[in-house]
Order: structure tokens, then sequence, then C-alpha cells
């Protein structure tokens, strides 16, 4: 045998025991380690940091709110939810608004804002539901589903005259905040804010409107199973 072939021998069985020993002192998986601390465990740190916040202030739950291109009743629901939630919350610091914050005017008009525009999301909220139980046309070969349209009409009216409510709140507020000469750096919620107090956006003769219709199409229904029932006696 020779030399060079004892040599690389030599080599393989000596670095290769070098690596083990070298291996069972670095993985040692029964370590005993502080909680936050540097040696803290990776698989401890995720689910700790994933459920360390909470929501806690107005502008928490109302940054939960957001409905996707295609919605339903559920996330409807669900976004009435939290915005009442965060209706009964308080503020975050002015330093933690979501504007910039200079003085004590500006912070008041600040919350009036925000307390306008959960309101008109709530009431937005109420009329996208009542719009999946009302029909905007009414055909004569709609009857044919009178008792089922009769019910789901009565579910479009409770809707919408929860949104009433709502409504006349925002505008007490839109007209509060109004009352400050200067604007704020928060997005079109000035702008529904200006279009309140001016008239151009009047969501309760909206409201008013969609009433009206439903009530002649209730009338239309009522009158239809008026017929059924002296036709079956």
């Amino acid at each position: 045998m020779t030399s060079s072939r004892i040599l690389f021998i030599f080599c393989i069985i000596f670095f290769g025991t070098f690596a083990h020993i070298h291996s069972e002192v670095d993985l040692d998986y029964n370590y005993e380690y502080e909680k936050n601390g540097p040696y803290m465990k990776f698989s401890d740190w995720i689910p700790y940091k994933l459920h360390k916040w909470e929501p806690r202030n107005l502008e928490d739950f109302y940054e939960l709110v957001g409905l996707k291109q295609h919605f339903g009743e559920n996330e409807l629901r669900r976004d009435i939810y939290f915005l009442k939630i965060a209706l009964q919350k308080k503020f975050r610091h002015p330093r933690n608004a979501l504007c910039k914050i200079e003085s004590e005017e500006e912070y008041y008009k600040y919350r009036n804002l925000l307390f306008m525009h959960l309101n008109l999301r709530i009431m937005r909220s109420y009329m996208r539901l009542a719009s999946l139980y009302d029909k905007r046309h009414l055909y004569f070969y709609n009857l044919d589903f009178a008792e089922d349209l009769n019910s789901s009409f009565q579910i479009a009216e409770g809707f919408y005259k929860e949104a009433v409510p709502y409504w006349e709140k925002a505008r007490e507020h839109a007209d509060t905040a109004n009352e400050i000469p200067f604007d704020l750096d928060i997005g079109t919620i000035e702008t529904e804010r200006f279009e309140i107090v001016t008239g151009k956006l009047n969501y309760g003769y909206i409201i008013e409107d969609h009433l009206e219709r439903l009530s002649k199409k209730q009338k239309t229904v009522r009158d239809e199973l008026a017929r059924r029932e002296s036709e079956d006696k």
C-alpha cells in the first residue's frame, strides 16, 4: 500500500471523527433557554409574535373592516359587527391617529369625522343587506313566488329602517366637524363631510325612496296573496 493511499485513509478517519464530534456539540436539542431571550427557539417566536396584537381602539376595529369585490351577507354582517364595536371604543393617542394631528381642534375634528364615517359605513352595509332581499323590478311572473317575496320584502324593509338612525348620526357629526374651518389629510372622508353638509349626499332621501318603492311592491304581493286566498275559498 502506497504512502499516499495510507495518508488518504487517515484523513478520512480523522476528519470524519472530528465532524461527528463537532456536530454532536452543536446539535443540542435539549438545551435550556429563556423566553424572549437571545437563544429562544424559532418555533416559539412565531406564535408569540402572531398573537401579540389585540384590537383595542376605535381605529383598530375600523382597520378590520373591508369588503371583497364579491361579498355576501356574511361579509356585510361582519363589517357591521366590527364597526359597531369601534363606535364604543376609545380613540388612539393623537400621535397614532390615522392622519397627522397637530392641535386639539384638529383632534376634535378628527374624532367627529371618524364617527361620521363609521356611521356611514354601517348605514351603507344595512342598505346593501336590504338590497339582497329587495327586487329592483317586480314582473308579473315573479308573483308565482308571492309568499317568498312577501317574507323577503319584510326583511328588506327592516334593514332599510335600521339604516336611518345611522344616517342621522352621520349627518350630525358631519355638521359638527364642518365647524372647524380647515381640512385634515384623511383621504375621502373630508369629501364625504363636504357632500353631506352641502346636500349633495342625502341618504335620507335615498332610503325614503327605497321604502316607497318597496311599499308599492309589497302591496302588489299582498294583493296577489289575497286574490289566491279568495279563490281558494
